[in-house]
């Protein structure tokens, strides 16, 4: 029978290599989907698609730490006496370690095929149109991801622009997906006071309300106007947006504090 500290070295071993596993998924989860992403001509859903087996795949890699804590790990650990306590912990830790690195990598995962897809789309795609009447010159709206109708300063004839699909994709979630990127370090201040908040014992002090809430607004606020930045339609939904993100503040603030 394997000795206690026989036991912790293998346990430690076991979470060290799961560890190591997992991060070279993610190394190679990234070279994957940028390589299917040019290999499929910017098929942007099709690497989605893809990528969610592989997040699949990762979070089964997670679960099997609890699985064989419970498994195999506890039942031997529990025969030599009751320092196993101790060692249950490694399980959630690194668990919860991962899944918080997970979550992270796909947010930039995303927000890296999305500003590749973009770049790539938006370097294909025409800024003027002619008219249909006189053939003059017609600028287009670069920022604007849908059919347009544009109106010849010669003639007046109005004319109908129809985009490519790669095109008008770029408004479904791309410019979302961006925005999202680039306001990373905003929305991650925002998890760090609302984490704050939940380790205090209720009354929660209102200086981490404060700060919050500061950081809550902070965050939606450059995220709606970096994503304005790149969809000049989103300037018209701004206000209500912003609306819409007041009101579920003050909804999670009602609830925290009963």
């Amino acid at each position: 029978m394997a000795t206690k500290q026989e036991l912790i070295q293998r346990w430690d071993g076991f979470l060290a290599k799961i560890e190591a596993r997992f991060n070279e998924s993610l190394v190679h989860a990234e070279e994957a989907c940028v390589g299917q992403l040019e290999e499929t001509d910017y098929d942007y859903y099709t690497v989605i698609r893809a990528w969610q087996g592989m997040k699949s795949q990762l979070y089964t890699l997670i679960q099997k730490i609890d699985e064989t804590w419970h498994q195999k790990v506890e039942p031997e650990m529990r025969e030599l006496g009751d320092f196993w306590t101790d060692e249950s912990y490694k399980s959630s830790k690194l668990s919860d370690k991962l899944s918080l690195r997970l979550d992270k990598f796909q947010r930039s995962l995303e927000g890296n095929l999305s500003q590749r897809f973009y770049d790539h789309v938006m370097s294909k795609a025409p800024k003027h149109t002619n008219c249909s009447q006189c053939n003059a010159e017609i600028a287009l709206k670069t920022a604007v991801f849908r059919a347009q109708y544009v109106i010849c300063s010669f003639c007046n004839t109005v004319n109908t622009f129809e985009p490519t699909t790669q095109f008008n994709q770029i408004g479904w979630n791309i410019v979302d997906t961006i925005a999202a990127t680039k306001t990373q370090h905003l929305f991650e201040l925002m998890e760090e006071a609302s984490e704050a908040i939940r380790l205090q014992r209720k009354p929660v002090d209102q200086k981490y309300w404060d700060d919050y809430k500061k950081a809550y607004f902070d965050y939606y606020e450059g995220y709606f106007k970096a994503r304005i930045q790149l969809n000049t339609e989103a300037e018209a939904r701004y206000d209500a947006d912003m609306q819409r993100k007041t009101k579920e503040y003050e909804e999670y603030e009602r609830i925290q504090r009963n």
